[in-house]
C-alpha cells in the first residue's frame, strides 16, 4: 500500500489522505453515537426507577427549620401493606355512601396494626386514594378535657402515596401511642382548601389566608390542621401549636404559631370553614 501511494502524484496522495481521514471521522462518530444511545438507555432505566419516590421510602427532606436533619419517614419504621392497614383501622362511621357535598366526621383509634413510628394510617372511603382531600385532625379530648395538652404532641396529617392513605403524625417524630384517639373531619366540597406559606403571605409567626371563603368574613368559623405534604410530595415540618385569628385591618384570617416561633416557608395547612355561605361561582 505504501509503495502504491509513493507512486502517486502529490495531489492524488493529498486527496487520498483527506478521504481516509474523513472516513475515520465518520466511523468514530458512528461508534460514539451508538455508545451515547446505549448510555442514554441505561440512564433512562435508572431515571425511570427513581421517578416513583414514595414518601414512606425516600426519607424526604425535613425542611421545616434551618439545620433540621433529613426526614425520618422511612422503611426503618416499618410499613404496613394497604390491606393490613385497612383491616384494623379502628375508625368509626366509615360509610361508603357519604358524599363529597356532606361533612364527614369520625374517630380514629391508633393501634399496633395501623401505626408506624410517628404516624398512624387512616382508612375511610371519603379520603382513601385522594391526595387532594382536605383532612383535619386533632387528638380527642383526654380526661382533662384539653385535647392538645393531654396528648402532649403537635400533630399534622400527611398523604402516603404508595399506600394511598392519609395518616396523622406527630410533628416531633415521637411514636404514636397505641390507644390514642383522634377526631377527624373532612369538610364538604367547596368549604375547604389548602394554604401554603410563602414570603408574600408570611410575617413573623403568622401566615395570611387569601381565599373567597375567608376574606372579609370575620364571623365565619375557621379550622386548620397542618398538612405535611399537599398532593403527596415532599413536606415541611412546623412543630408548634397553631391557632387562627382575624385581622380586621386587612380583613384577612391568619394562621399563627402560638408560641411566637417563626412560621417556616413552605409549610401548609388544610383549612375548613363553616358558618359562611359558599361563594357564588
Amino acid at each position: 500500500m505504501r509503495l502504491w501511494l509513493r507512486g502517486r502524484s502529490l495531489p492524488v496522495r493529498v486527496l487520498l489522505y483527506a478521504a481516509l481521514a474523513a472516513l475515520a471521522f465518520v466511523l468514530a462518530a458512528g461508534v460514539g453515537a451508538v455508545g451515547a444511545l446505549a448510555l442514554r438507555g441505561d440512564l433512562a432505566v435508572l431515571l425511570k426507577g427513581s421517578q416513583a419516590r414514595p414518601t414512606d421510602d425516600q426519607g424526604a427532606a425535613r425542611s421545616g427549620a434551618a439545620g433540621d436533619p433529613a426526614d425520618p419517614k422511612t422503611d426503618a419504621e416499618g410499613t404496613a401493606s394497604g390491606a393490613a392497614s385497612g383491616a384494623a383501622q379502628g375508625t368509626e362511621g366509615a360509610d361508603a355512601g357519604e358524599k363529597a357535598g356532606e361533612e364527614t366526621a369520625f374517630v380514629h383509634a391508633a393501634t399496633g396494626a395501623n401505626s408506624r413510628g410517628d404516624y398512624t394510617y387512616l382508612d375511610h372511603p371519603r379520603i382513601n386514594g385522594d391526595p387532594d382531600a382536605v383532612v383535619l385532625a386533632q387528638p380527642s379530648p383526654g380526661r382533662g378535657g384539653q385535647a392538645g395538652a393531654a396528648y402532649g404532641h403537635n400533630v399534622g396529617v400527611w398523604y402516603e402515596p404508595t399506600k394511598e392513605r392519609w395518616a396523622i403524625f406527630n410533628q416531633d417524630l415521637a411514636a404514636v401511642p397505641a390507644g390514642s384517639a383522634f377526631e377527624v373531619v373532612v369538610p364538604p366540597a367547596g368549604l375547604g382548601f389548602v394554604h401554603r406559606t410563602a414570603l408574600p403571605n408570611t410575617v413573623g409567626n403568622a401566615t395570611y389566608l387569601d381565599n373567597l371563603l375567608t376574606n372579609g368574613e370575620p364571623g365565619t368559623e375557621v379550622s386548620v390542621t397542618q398538612n405535611w405534604n399537599p398532593g403527596g410530595g415532599n413536606g415541611v415540618y412546623n412543630d408548634h401549636p397553631v391557632g387562627v385569628l382575624y385581622d380586621e385591618d386587612v380583613e384577612r384570617w391568619l394562621v399563627y404559631n402560638e408560641d411566637d416561633s417563626r412560621m417556616p416557608e413552605g409549610a401548609a395547612f388544610n383549612v375548613a370553614v363553616s358558618g359562611a355561605a359558599e361563594p357564588a361561582r
